[in-house]
């Protein structure tokens, strides 16, 4: 997992908003109509209907999904003419937990800075002098 390739690539609001899709691909896109992706391949759309969602050309959307594969964001499959892709739940997941623990400032660490400010606060510079004194 490479967590700078994956901020990048979701730092494109389509390339954001198709992972979002995929998360619930049938709820966004409908059930796919090929019969093989449904057994070999489920929770997969295809290229075309994610372009159609996007609105943006097919150009476009092949080349958000490259980036977004090269993240190792979904995964793809090539299914007789048509390639479909799903969510690589196993990155994403691992990405969750690097974000948790080294970006994002946990509650422990909240509640270590509050009370380190309520203890700085709580004494007037007057009444810090006159307890050394």
């Amino acid at each position: 997992m490479d967590p700078l390739k994956i901020l990048k690539a979701l730092s494109n609001p389509h390339r954001l908003d198709i992972i979002l899709w995929l998360k619930n691909p049938e709820q966004e896109f409908g059930v796919q109509v090929h019969s093989k992706t449904l057994i070999d391949f489920p929770h997969s759309v295809s290229v075309k209907s994610i372009q159609k969602r996007c609105g943006v050309s097919q150009s476009s959307v092949s080349t958000f999904m490259s980036i977004l594969e090269n993240a190792k964001l979904v995964e793809s499959r090539k299914i007789d003419q048509y390639t479909y892709f799903r969510r690589n739940e196993e990155i994403i997941r691992k990405f969750g937990d690097w974000y948790t623990m080294e970006v994002s400032i946990q509650n422990n660490s909240i509640e270590k800075l509050v009370g380190s400010a309520n203890t700085d606060t709580d004494e007037s510079p007057s009444q810090k002098n006159a307890a050394k004194n």
